[in-house]
């Protein structure tokens, strides 16, 4: 996947648009994102997800209706959504995440709009779309759109609720040998960027579940999830794990955008090691071993 812009500038201009001109998007465009989400993508863990373009634009009405968003979005009039085959272990929705959030931001390089539901959406009206499989289930949908050349108010409440310029501070998030040791951003070297667009990352209720270990003296990044118990049983969705995949994707692209060589691995029994000092509700995923 190629971008014409810096990955590290997408990733820090890229936010939700919930509020979009009426205007027809470009065949040249349509066309690219098409190309794009039908491509064999590689995954971290070997799940593969399905996406599918939907063009709503020439709807009447009551047909729109069946897409709906529950009030949360005006103008839109395209949409990707994005299923994957349901399995028992949840590395299935962290490979969604990675997936998602590549075409997310290659959306963003051809300078349109994206709004990524989790939840928000008419699961039905979508399913149908798509021709949904019986063993698929759809993980989220994407507005895309021309930006709105003024933000609704609507859409400037929602903002605000979601309050997503409140980022946690590095030593909430990345840690040095252990969970009780937190990472200085001057002991990362090249790596400070990496991990400042994990940091900035997109997530469910904005709850950032990602933790980063770096093993000292090693280019090495114990990724684990810090899973909210709370989240699972008020939403009953499973959306931190997505999460995660966006924080791998976000690693490894501003990785690649700085030339910095590496690649994912999962290490047996560093769940249960405890040199980590691991709290119980945080879960090892895989590491990046950048040495």
């Amino acid at each position: 996947m190629r971008f014409k812009n810096s990955i590290i500038d997408l990733i820090k201009i890229r936010k939700s648009i919930r509020s979009y001109e009426s205007e027809k998007l470009k065949p040249d465009d349509i066309k690219k994102i098409i190309d794009l989400i039908n491509k064999e993508h590689n995954t971290v863990f070997g799940f593969i997800p399905r996406f599918e373009f939907i063009d709503a634009s020439d709807l009447d009405p009551n047909e729109l209706k069946n897409l709906d968003t529950y009030g949360m979005i005006t103008g839109a009039k395209y949409f990707i959504a994005g299923t994957i085959k349901n399995n028992s272990k949840n590395y299935y929705l962290v490979d969604f995440g990675y997936i998602f959030e590549k075409i997310i931001l290659f959306i963003t390089d051809l300078g349109l709009g994206t709004c990524w539901l989790g939840g928000t959406f008419n699961k039905k009206g979508f399913s149908e779309k798509i021709l949904l499989q019986k063993d698929e289930v759809i993980q989220g949908v994407s507005l895309v759109g021309i930006i709105s050349r003024k933000r609704s108010l609507r859409s400037s409440v929602i903002k605000a609720f979601a309050g997503s310029k409140n980022r946690k501070p590095w030593d909430k998030l990345f840690f040095n040998g252990s969970f009780s040791s937190p990472l200085d951003g001057s002991e990362v070297g090249s790596y400070n960027k990496p991990l400042e667009m994990v940091r900035i990352a997109p997530s469910a209720a904005n709850l950032q579940p990602w933790r980063i270990i770096k093993e000292k003296n090693k280019n090495t990044f114990r990724f684990f999830i810090n899973k909210s118990k709370y989240y699972l049983r008020k939403t009953g969705l499973n959306l931190q794990y997505i999460d995660m995949g966006i924080s791998l994707c976000h690693f490894e692209l501003a990785a690649s955008d700085l030339s910095l060589k590496g690649k994912w691995e999962v290490k047996e029994g560093i769940g249960e090691n405890n040199k980590y000092d691991k709290p119980s509700n945080v879960d090892y995923i895989i590491s990046w071993d950048g040495s």
